[in-house]
C-alpha cells in the first residue's frame, strides 16, 4: 500500500536550499562591497597620484626660482649693488682645532 502525503515537504532539501540561497545572496553582497572598496581605493589613489605630481610641479619650479636667485650673474649684479669688491686672495677664520675636541 502506497501512502501519499501532499502536505509533507523533505525539510532537509528545503533547509539545504534555503542555506544556499541565504548563502548565494549574502556571498553577492560581499564582492559588491569588496568591488565599492577597491573602486574607492583606485580613486584615492588616482588622486594622491595627480597631487603628488602637482607638488613635484611646485618643487621644480620652486627649485628653478632658487636656482635662478643664486645664479652667478646675478649674485654678481648684486655685489655691484651693494658695491661689493671680490677678494682676489681671501684670508679665512682659523680655528684651533683642540678647541673644538670634547673632552671625557
Amino acid at each position: 500500500m502506497t501512502l501519499i502525503q501532499p502536505n509533507r515537504t523533505n525539510t532537509f532539501l528545503g533547509r539545504t536550499l534555503i542555506f544556499l540561497v541565504i548563502l548565494t545572496v549574502g556571498a553577492s553582497f560581499w564582492v559588491v562591497m569588496l568591488y565599492n572598496r577597491v573602486v574607492n581605493l583606485q580613486h584615492s589613489l588616482s588622486n594622491i597620484q595627480s597631487e603628488l605630481t602637482d607638488l613635484k610641479t611646485g618643487n621644480a619650479e620652486l627649485s628653478d626660482k632658487i636656482f635662478a636667485i643664486f645664479d652667478n650673474n646675478n649674485l654678481e649684479r648684486l655685489a655691484a649693488e651693494r658695491q661689493l669688491v671680490k677678494e682676489r686672495v681671501p684670508s679665512y677664520f682659523e680655528i684651533d682645532p683642540r678647541a673644538l675636541a670634547v673632552e671625557r
